[in-house]
C-alpha cells in the first residue's frame, strides 16, 4: 500500500527542545514544577508538570508501593477534572498483582479509547524514573482529561505493558491490554489511540505500518496536515511493534499507536530515561495530535450516524 506524507511546515508550538540545546535540570528539579495553568486549551507545560510529579514517585513497576501512589495521583487529577474512575485488578501468570485504571464521563460504553501504559520496567535502577517510557503518556492523558469533555471518549492507564524478562514476547508483556480486551468482551470500542514514549526532546513519532490500517493512517495524515506538523517528525515505521495497541487490533478495533522511534537508542530502559529528556513542546504536540484525531473520528461518527 502507498502511504506518503506531504512535506509540511513545522509549527513553533512551544519552547525549542533541540537535542543540543537542552540543559538537564538539576537533581530533584521536578519538585519545582507544581503549578498547573488553568488554560482553555491543551497545555504542554501542564503535561510536563504531571510527568515530573509522576517520576518523583520513583520506579513504578507492577505491584509496587510507588505504583499505588501513581494511581492515587492519577485519580486525584481525573476526579478534579470531572471524570469517574474504576480500578480493574488482575493477576499476572507469575502471581504479580496488577491494576488498570479507567476514566470515563458516563457509564455507557465509549466508542473511542485513549490508552497508555503506566508501569515501569523492573530492576533497571533504584532511582529509575522511566520518564518517556511510561510517564509521558500518562501526563498527556491527564492534561487531555482536563480539557476534554466528550462522553464518547474513555481513558485507560494500563498496567503490565513491560515484560518481566528483558525483552517482550508474545507471552510476556501487554498484560493490562490483554486483560482489558478480555474484560470488555463484546463491548469493545470502535477506535483506540495508544500513546507510548511521546514526550522526548527531539522525538520522532513513527506509527507502525504493519499495524496501521489505511483508514487510521488516513486520519493520522489528516491530523498532521491540520496542525501543520513536520513529515520528518510525524512519520511511518515500516514494520510493527509489540505494544498495547496489538490486543485491541487483534480483537478488531481500529487502532493507532503513536510511539517514538527508539530503535538503537541509548536511553530506553536505562537510567537515562529521566526528566532531562522530556520536552514540554513534545508533550504539547502529542496532545494536540491526539485531540485532533479525537475530533476527526467523532465528527465522522456523527456524520454517519442514522
Amino acid at each position: 500500500m502507498r502511504r506518503l506524507l506531504l512535506f509540511l511546515p513545522l509549527l513553533g508550538l512551544l519552547c525549542g527542545c533541540d537535542e543540543k540545546q537542552v540543559t538537564p535540570p538539576p537533581p530533584h528539579a521536578q519538585q519545582q514544577h507544581t503549578e498547573l495553568a488553568d488554560t482553555p486549551d491543551f497545555n504542554g507545560h501542564n503535561a510536563y508538570t504531571h510527568c515530573a510529579a509522576i517520576c518523583s514517585l520513583g520506579p513504578r513497576y507492577s505491584g509496587s508501593a510507588a505504583y499505588e501512589k501513581q494511581l492515587l495521583y492519577l485519580e486525584k487529577h481525573l476526579h478534579a477534572a470531572g471524570w469517574q474512575t474504576a480500578r480493574d485488578a488482575f493477576t499476572a501468570p507469575n502471581g504479580v498483582k496488577m491494576c488498570n485504571l479507567r476514566a470515563f464521563r458516563t457509564a455507557a460504553p465509549a466508542p473511542l479509547l485513549i490508552s497508555c501504559h503506566i508501569d515501569t520496567k523492573v530492576n533497571v535502577a533504584p532511582d529509575f524514573e522511566s520518564a518517556d517510557d511510561g510517564a509521558s503518556g500518562a501526563a498527556v492523558l491527564l492534561e487531555l482529561a482536563r480539557v476534554m469533555k466528550d462522553d464518547a471518549v474513555e481513558l485507560i492507564f494500563l498496567d503490565g505493558e513491560e515484560a518481566f524478562a528483558w525483552r517482550m514476547s508474545e507471552t510476556d508483556g501487554l498484560y493490562g491490554s490483554k486483560f482489558d480486551v478480555t474484560r470488555r468482551g463484546s463491548t469493545l470500542p470502535r477506535w483506540q489511540i495508544n500513546l507510548d514514549m511521546v514526550g522526548g526532546r527531539n522525538k520522532t513519532i513513527a506509527v507502525p505500518a504493519l499495524d496501521t490500517s489505511d483508514y487510521m493512517y488516513a486520519h493520522y495524515v489528516a491530523a498532521i496536515r491540520a496542525l501543520g506538523l513536520s513529515e520528518e517528525k510525524w512519520t511511518l515505521w515500516p514494520g510493527s511493534y509489540l505494544d498495547d495497541h496489538v490486543p485491541y487490533l487483534e480483537a478488531g478495533v481500529e487502532s493507532l499507536n503513536l510511539i517514538a522511534a527508539f530503535s538503537g537508542s541509548n536511553w530506553w530502559h536505562t537510567p537515562k530515561d529521566n526528566m532531562s529528556r522530556i520536552c514540554p513542546r513534545s508533550l504539547h504536540e502529542s496532545g494536540l495530535v491526539t485531540q485532533q484525531l479525537v475530533r476527526q473520528l467523532l465528527s465522522e461518527a456523527a456524520a454517519t450516524a442514522p
